[in-house]
């Protein structure tokens, strides 16, 4: 009959070998005899569990940070003794029975960190690469959680969801990579202590919400903008979400070389595929610079939950133009310059004739 001994031996020397094509456990050869010559055998490893320690439903171009919560709830499964080796060391003249008995105790207590993970590192990534979703910081060093025990303080990952992310749920992968004390000895005669390490990697998966909310969008913009006059902009938004928004009002602010005393027009209510065109006069200085301008808007409602909310900041681009008095005076000064053109040639063969 095999002895446990033998079988611990055999278990340990096979696991050894599998390890030179695997990174999973590691543990010294010189631990090999000691380990597989201990008095305890305990079964159980760490179990970690994730859960967000925040609110799970973001908004469109939200920067935030997912507060990951992980605890251990690993357990020890079972206990094994050796009674053979027990028996053999108290017959033992030199070591006997009360020092195996010490032996024994701080063996079983270094065996119990079985349960406790170590040196954690905690990844988080996309399950769908094409997710509208940053990941600004993927890689946490957590330290180490016993058994029953949770984070000191929760696992921070920022995050920003994308202006373009529709509406639903995004799973995240959290991966978490550790080590754990498969086994411990604690040998006779002076009590040396040998640990047998391996690593184990847990996946796990967090879901997260982008909620139904509209989204603006400038679609058109009409002016006839000239230096020095007074005209309007007609801007028109749409609600390119997926949810209502109330009680709508158009809002510009402008600059140099623009002013107005009638910055907001009311829109209504706008619901997703709506389009709505708000109409704004604006003052155009008399040395503004003919070009391209972009005059900043944005949209103010009231959502489904009876809160007001703004849009992003919009972009409405306008041109602005030589004034009719300019284009006027260049028309009268081409004129002018044009009939002396004609009339200079003309007076000259006059005067040939004379």
């Amino acid at each position: 009959m095999i002895s446990l001994k033998n079988v611990k031996m055999l278990t340990i020397a096979l696991l050894v070998l599998s390890c030179m094509h695997s990174a999973s456990a590691s543990i010294d050869e010189d631990v090999i005899s000691e380990i597989a010559s201990d008095y305890y055998d305990l079964y159980g490893s760490p179990h970690l569990v994730a859960n967000l320690a925040c609110d799970d439903v973001f908004e469109r171009g939200e920067d935030a940070v997912l507060y990951v919560n992980i605890m251990n709830d690993g357990q020890i499964t079972g206990l094994e003794a050796d009674e053979d080796e027990i028996e053999d060391d108290f017959r033992d003249g030199q070591i006997g029975e009360t020092l195996t008995r010490t032996y024994m105790a701080s063996e079983l207590a270094s065996d119990r960190a079985i349960t406790k993970a170590e040196d954690i590192t905690a990844t988080l990534s996309l399950v769908d690469p094409d997710t509208p979703i940053d990941i600004k910081l993927d890689t946490l060093l957590l330290g180490s959680i016993s058994s029953g025990k949770s984070l000191e303080s929760p696992a921070e990952f920022p995050i920003e969801v994308y202006d373009n992310a529709e509406a639903g749920t995004y799973r995240l992968k959290l991966n978490v990579k550790y080590r754990y004390q498969k086994d411990s000895a604690v040998t006779p005669p002076y009590g040396d202590t040998y640990y047998w390490h391996e690593e184990m990697n847990q996946t796990m998966y967090l879901d997260i919400f982008v909620e139904e909310e509209p989204y603006f969008k400038v679609i058109k913009t009409e002016s006839g903008l000239q230096k020095g006059d007074k005209e309007t902009i007609n801007i028109t938004y749409a609600n390119i979400g997926d949810d209502v928004a109330y009680d709508c009002i158009a809002r510009i602010s402008v600059v140099d070389p623009f002013t107005t005393s009638d910055d907001e027009a009311y829109l209504g209510d706008m619901y997703p595929g709506d389009s709505k065109t708000a109409t704004f006069e604006v003052n155009v200085a008399d040395d503004a610079t003919v070009k391209p301008y972009a005059i900043s808007t944005e949209v103010k409602y009231t959502d489904k939950h009876d809160e007001s909310q703004y849009s992003d900041d919009l972009k409405a681009s306008v041109n602005v133009g030589e004034s009719e008095s300019s284009l006027n005076g260049t028309t009268m000064l081409g004129a002018v310059v044009l009939v002396g053109i004609v009339s200079i040639p003309l007076y000259l063969r006059s005067r040939k004739k004379e």
